[in-house]
């Protein structure tokens, strides 16, 4: 137990004399500065992508909600006049409400993605779910998974390549200090090994750094303005941030045990930093096929106004028999009414083109599938930008994300359109009731996000075990074994 608190005492005053050097120098505040220079942009930039989302989703909200009270009124318009019998028929008729009351289906700005921006400001975060599809939305700017290798200054930004170079510049001449200083060889010999203290002094770093992330996360949270704390996402977000800051010390622990110059060491430690955040990631860019960032919206929208030209010119017949087979529970004695009061064949038109689209862009999604995959097997040697990933998914802006919330828009636009099916082929016109029963997006998150966060976080803590363990192993072999 003696030896235990003589230990611990000593740990304690390692700690005190390396803070008390570190703050009474000059790399420390300067690299604070830095910090808080870059930090307060960073936030800046995402705090601005935040509330201009928020900003679009509130001002859809609310026109919606005027165009709701003004149509619905119309319901009790006074259909003695020709005015009000206009309105009426307006505001009763199915395609109508379908068209100025549509619903948009929208990706909700989660509090932490203004520290990681990912791909909010180039995926689609709302559109408009009609019975008519379009498959060429006006917001869509990037969709390719190859984007997720390069990014904006964020918060995500500063922590994994802003950071390393902090670590690098407190830590890369701890060695080779002593050694200059002429204590390495009294250390090794009271010691009979410098690893403890070596260890004790990365930690003293590693623990400003973490400050330094924790910091920045709580002015993140306050200026996201949630009423909410997403505790488990805080927690994944600092344990992600912790792992990846882990592994950085534990590179720079192995490279340290080499007991080479410090000049030596800043330039391998530099040089690691290029290999590991800009060249790996820009070979496996290149590796990726020249096709994957091709924009085919031109493309797909030509391709759409040919489908809807071909399937209008089909037989009436032919159109609505593809809609019963597909539908059968809507077939009833009218079903082949095409009189101009019926828009059964409306319907099964814009039916057959959502379904010949979607066959069109299967092979799109295919090829999407496939680079994601690419990208997901890059993760085991690409620490960078598996970490990038792992903290976009857990501000809910990475690309699986906007996967998941276009699965979920399809699954409410089928909701959306059954709803209107069963008026229009049943010959029904829109009541009071109709409206409060239309159906209402509840937008929600990917559930399953939680168990990549916590395998990702393993992944880099094991990296990170391996770089001490192999660190460990390189200082007892060329100091302790060496002078016994």
């Amino acid at each position: 137990m003696h030896k235990l608190n003589r230990s611990i005492s000593v740990a304690a005053r390692i700690l005190q004399f390396e803070l008390r050097s570190l703050t009474r120098g000059s790399l420390l505040p300067a690299l604070a500065a830095i910090f808080i220079l870059a930090a307060a942009v960073a936030l800046y930039y995402g705090r601005s992508v935040m509330v201009m989302h928020k900003a679009a989703l509130d001002s859809i909200q609310q026109d919606y909600h005027q165009q709701y009270i003004k149509l619905y009124k119309q319901l009790d318009a006074d259909t003695s006049t020709a005015q009000g019998k206009t309105d009426y028929i307006m505001a009763s008729h199915p395609a109508v409400v379908d068209y100025r009351l549509h619903r948009t289906v929208f990706h909700p700005p989660a509090p932490l993605s203004l520290l990681a921006i990912g791909m909010s400001d180039m995926a689609t975060y709302y559109f408009p779910v009609t019975i008519k599809q379009s498959f060429v939305p006006a917001e869509e700017k990037i969709n390719n998974p190859e984007y997720l290798l390069s990014g904006n200054f964020d918060g995500a930004f500063l922590l994994i390549y802003l950071l390393p170079l902090a670590a690098i510049c407190l830590s890369y001449n701890l060695l080779a200090q002593e050694k200059e200083q002429g204590t390495l060889a009294l250390l090794v010999i009271q010691k009979g090994s410098i690893t403890g203290t070596l260890l004790l002094r990365l930690l003293l770093r590693y623990l400003i750094l973490l400050i330094a992330v924790l910091l920045i996360t709580i002015t993140g949270i306050c200026l996201s303005g949630g009423a909410q704390v997403p505790w488990q996402a805080c927690l994944a977000w600092m344990g992600v941030c912790a792992a990846y800051t882990a592994l950085w010390m534990a590179i720079i622990w192995f490279i340290l045990s080499w007991n080479t110059t410090a000049a030596a060491n800043l330039v391998i430690l530099l040089c690691t930093w290029l290999l590991l955040l800009v060249v790996i990631p820009a070979l496996f860019r290149l590796s990726m096929p020249a096709a994957a960032g091709a924009d085919d919206t031109a493309t797909y929208a030509s391709r759409q106004r040919e489908i809807e030209w071909d399937t209008w010119e089909l037989p009436q017949k032919q159109l609505l028999d593809s809609f019963y087979a597909a539908h059968p529970q809507y077939y009833n004695q009218q079903a082949y009414d095409t009189s101009a009061a019926s828009s059964r064949r409306l319907m099964a038109y814009f039916e057959l083109v959502a379904k010949r689209m979607q066959r069109v862009m299967a092979g799109q999604e295919t090829a999407r599938r496939r680079d994601m995959q690419a990208v997901t097997a890059s993760y085991y040697y690409n620490p960078a930008v598996y970490t990038q990933t792992l903290l976009n998914s857990i501000a809910r802006t990475d690309i699986t994300d906007y996967a998941f919330f276009n699965r979920q828009a399809n699954v409410f636009r089928e909701q959306w359109k059954q709803f209107f099916y069963r008026l229009h082929f049943n010959g029904r016109k829109f009541t009071a009731a109709d409206y409060k029963n239309l159906p209402a997006y509840k937008p929600v998150y990917d559930a399953n996000s939680a168990t990549r966060w916590w395998k990702g976080t393993a992944y880099l803590l094991l990296l990170t075990a391996g770089w001490l363990l192999a660190g460990i192993a390189v200082l007892w072999k060329r100091h302790v074994r060496h002078d016994h």
